[in-house]
């Protein structure tokens, strides 16, 4: 499944429901500019859910038995989508966004996690990682935030404790 639909990565233009959910955020110009990537190597067949550029790269965020077709034959699709975007990028998978908040922060250990409920009735995520742990780490904590908060659509707050 890919963020915007099949017919709209196919012609490469939005219709309305698919701009709608670009003017509200849902969905970002990356993803559309994947998305119709996606499509021209799989014509639909494999997607997407996210793609967040965190600043120095950018990660795809999508089921595990998609991230081979995503990468593409000796990792062909993946350059080009490369190419494209002028941004290294990293093919990340899972099969809820719980396993990927844990995929992003493996090998470190999570201590826990909560949601805290605000007074204007927004949600925060709050992730306590093992502060031991903290070399093992693939990526910044900034990157790590950046990624959930967009996963979750919510805030998050990343504490090593």
């Amino acid at each position: 499944m890919l963020p915007i639909c099949n017919i709209c990565a196919k012609t490469k233009t939005l219709c309305a429901s698919c701009e709608k959910k670009l003017k509200n955020n849902e969905i970002s110009d990356l993803d559309v500019k994947i998305a119709e990537m996606m499509y021209d190597f799989g014509r639909g067949e494999f997607g997407f859910e996210k793609a967040v550029d965190v600043g120095n790269f950018v990660v795809i965020l999508t089921k595990k038995e998609d991230i081979g077709k995503i990468i593409g034959p000796g990792g062909e699709n993946l350059k080009k989508i490369e190419e494209s975007i002028g941004k290294l990028t990293k093919v990340m998978g899972a099969s809820s966004a719980e396993e990927m908040i844990y995929t992003l922060i493996s090998p470190a250990n999570i201590v826990s996690t909560s949601e805290l409920y605000r007074a204007d009735g927004t949600v925060m995520r709050k992730i306590t990682i093992n502060k031991n742990d903290a070399d093992k780490l693939k990526m910044d904590i900034y990157s790590i935030k950046k990624i959930v908060s967009n996963l979750m659509h919510a805030d998050v707050e990343i504490i090593l404790g």
